[in-house]
Parts: structure tokens; C-alpha cells; sequence
């Protein structure tokens, strides 16, 4: 007879999490891509910061796992969308946020009452800085919508003086 894992509710929580953090990754390198091409230089590097930093989450949720002796599902709970437009990109980006904080605000509630305090406290600390990163998009959404295409033009030219400065020094 199989012993079942008094943890399991908390590793499955961990999973979807996992998911979550999995598929969260490759949509901002999508967006990191999108907008490196376009020249929109803060934009990019921007997404590939929080891209990494989602990626640090999903090392420490399978740590997690490993050590609650479950099983890691590492696949994504969606696939990425395939959006182009920089407003589009980070209101999409402002509601991946909230929902994952809203989970993790529901996980982090639940694996308490369970008694898996370390459980807990992981959600809450991921919770935070995945409100940090709900902060910097709204940021700059708010820049979008103050200042248009002004915003965009102003990383375009600074991308622009970045690669002929960088071309200089290769003469």
C-alpha cells in the first residue's frame, strides 16, 4: 500500500506554481526579444531582468518539491501570446501579475493552515516580489500612457546612439 505524502497539497500548490512561473518566464524573453528588436532598449532589459528573477522562482519551488519528496512537473501552465504591441505587452504583463499574486496570496493563506510554514513563507516572499515587478509594469504602462510614442521614440534613439558608439570603438 502506497503512503501518501502529507505535504502533497503543498507540493501540488508548488506545481502550479511552477507552471506558472515556467510559462510567465518565456512570455517576458518573448517580450525581451520583441522589444530588444524594436530598439526599445529599457523595455528589453527591463524584461529580462524580471524574466530572470522568475527564473530564480522556479529553482527555489523545485528546491521546494524536492525537498517536501514530491514530484517536479516542470511544463508550463500556458503558452506564450504572441503580442507585439508595448501597451498591449504590459497590460498583459500587469494581469499575469496579479493573478500569480493573487494565487500566491491564496497558497501562502492555505499551506498556513496546514501547517507548512516554510511553504508558507516561500508564497508570501514570491508574493512580494511578484508585486514589485506588478509595480514596475504599471510604471511603465503609466509612461506609455503619458507620453505615447514620445516614450518609445526616446529608447529608440538612445539604442540608436548606443550601437554607433559601440561601432566607433570596434574602427
Amino acid at each position: 500500500m502506497e503512503q501518501t505524502n502529507k505535504y502533497q497539497r503543498s507540493i501540488d500548490r508548488l506545481n502550479d506554481a511552477l507552471g506558472k512561473e515556467i510559462s510567465t518566464t518565456l512570455q517576458y524573453i518573448y517580450f525581451h526579444t520583441i522589444f530588444e528588436d524594436a530598439g526599445y532598449e529599457h523595455l528589453a532589459s527591463l524584461m529580462r531582468r524580471i524574466s530572470i528573477q522568475e527564473m530564480q522562482h522556479i529553482e527555489h519551488i523545485a528546491e521546494r518539491i524536492l525537498f517536501l519528496q514530491g514530484k517536479v512537473d516542470m511544463n508550463p501552465s500556458f503558452r506564450s501570446v504572441q503580442i507585439n504591441g508595448v501597451r498591449e505587452a504590459l497590460e498583459f504583463s500587469c494581469s499575469l501579475e496579479q493573478s500569480t499574486i493573487e494565487s500566491y496570496n491564496e497558497y501562502s493563506r492555505l499551506c498556513s493552515g496546514e501547517d507548512d510554514a516554510v511553504t508558507h513563507r516561500i508564497f508570501q516572499d514570491m508574493s512580494a516580489e511578484e508585486e514589485q515587478h506588478l509595480d514596475i509594469f504599471r510604471t511603465e504602462l503609466q509612461n506609455m500612457i503619458d507620453y505615447g510614442a514620445q516614450y518609445l521614440a526616446l529608447q529608440s534613439v538612445a539604442h540608436s546612439r548606443n550601437v554607433a558608439k559601440m561601432s566607433k570603438k570596434e574602427e
